[in-house]
C-alpha cells in the first residue's frame, strides 16, 4: 500500500455574521459564518467569426465602459462563504476570547484536526 501525506488546507477568512438559533429539539445554537471577498470577474464577450477582428478591437472596449456603468455588470467584490460553525450555547460562554465580527483568522484542515488561528 502506498504511503500518503496529507497535504494542509489553510485559508483565511472574516467573521461575517453571528446569530442565534434553535435546533430541532430547542436548544440555542450560535451560528458563527466565516466567508472571504472575492473579486468579480467581468463580463466575457465573444465576437461572431464573420465581424473583422479590427471591428471587435474597437467595439470591446466601449462595451465593456458600457457594462460597468449598469448594475450587475460593475464589478467590485462579492462576499463567498467559506464556513459555518455552530456551537451551543454552553461552549460559546466557555470561549475565553469570543471572536467578533470582522475578526480574520486562519482556517486549517491538517489530517484529523481543525484549527483557527487568529490573524
Amino acid at each position: 500500500m502506498p504511503y500518503v501525506v496529507a497535504m494542509a488546507i489553510k485559508f483565511r477568512a472574516v467573521l461575517s455574521s453571528i446569530s442565534i438559533v434553535n435546533n430541532p429539539w430547542g436548544e440555542k445554537l450560535i451560528r458563527l459564518e466565516f466567508s472571504e471577498e472575492r473579486e468579480v470577474p467581468g463580463p466575457v464577450m465573444i465576437s461572431p467569426k464573420n465581424m473583422p477582428s479590427e471591428l471587435a478591437k474597437d467595439i470591446v472596449p466601449i462595451l465593456s465602459q458600457v457594462l460597468k456603468t449598469m448594475p450587475g455588470f460593475a464589478g467590485g467584490k462579492i462576499k463567498v462563504n467559506r464556513l459555518t460553525l455552530f456551537l451551543y450555547e454552553e461552549e460559546w460562554d466557555r470561549l475565553i476570547d469570543k471572536p467578533n465580527i470582522g475578526d480574520e483568522v486562519e482556517i486549517i484542515f491538517e489530517g484529523d484536526k481543525i484549527s483557527f488561528k487568529k490573524v
